[in-house]
């Protein structure tokens, strides 16, 4: 098993947060890969034992604008055909389904800040959810939604957005929301990105409300991340 790592950035600010951490504790190495300033995917994922694929403000389907874009999902798609283990946040996830041929487009209104989820009875049986709580509190950033994949199992979602987690084969996984955040990512996200706050569609909280609930939830959100994050590590030591 090779423990090194792959984390593919799609602008400055949203790196590998508290994977981060985690993986330094485990043992991992990491390469950080940002396609933003031009750099290009690898030839072969061999070096690799696991890919991230983070967030960023673009949409999936900004592939006019973004070029990067155009190479990077037949890449994702590749490695997810190879069963390869993949861990999308947020964008990453949306390229994922998009990369399988789903659909990505507008949800009904954006999503900043706190908001809860349930898990679906597919998690029940999954090796990493189902050592979550079967409600949670996740920290939110995003307009756009996913149809689920062919063959990708949906674990978690809300009324407004029922697509938040997926599994797509038996280490591939798509999340929706930002499980990898700490405060100093919050914080600089609401500094760079609050216009769109107070143009968000209903929004009714503001850049304070949102930094209050993270103290009351980043912590928790946090110890479900070790242990989501963490076990994941140790399965893929252990050759899945």
């Amino acid at each position: 098993m090779v423990k090194n790592s792959l984390i593919i950035k799609h602008n400055p600010s949203e790196g590998g947060g508290l994977f981060e951490k985690i993986l330094r504790e485990k043992g991992w190495t990491k390469e950080i890969l940002p396609l933003y300033t031009g750099k290009a995917l690898p030839v072969s994922v061999e070096p690799y034992g696991l890919i991230l694929i983070m967030g960023g403000p673009m949409s999936a389907n900004d592939e006019d604008r973004y070029p990067f874009l155009k190479k990077e999902l037949p890449f994702i798609r590749q490695v997810l055909k190879l069963g390869k283990p993949v861990l999308g946040i947020c964008l990453g996830a949306q390229l994922m389904a998009k990369s399988l041929g789903a659909r990505v487009y507008p949800g009904p209104h954006k999503e900043i800040g706190w908001y809860f989820l349930n898990q679906t009875p597919s998690a029940k049986s999954d090796p990493l959810f189902s050592l979550l709580d079967p409600c949670f509190w996740v920290f939110q950033w995003h307009g756009e939604t996913f149809d689920l994949p062919n063959g990708g199992i949906c674990l978690a979602g809300n009324e407004a957005y029922p697509q938040q987690a997926f599994r797509f084969g038996d280490w591939a996984y798509g999340l929706q929301f930002h499980f990898e955040v700490t405060e100093t990512m919050i914080k600089t996200w609401l500094s760079h990105w609050a216009e769109e706050i107070k143009k968000a569609r209903p929004q009714p909280l503001t850049a304070p409300d949102i930094l209050r609930d993270s103290r009351i939830y980043l912590e928790r959100l946090q110890k479900q991340v070790q242990l989501f994050f963490g076990r994941y590590l140790e399965l893929l030591e252990q050759g899945f």
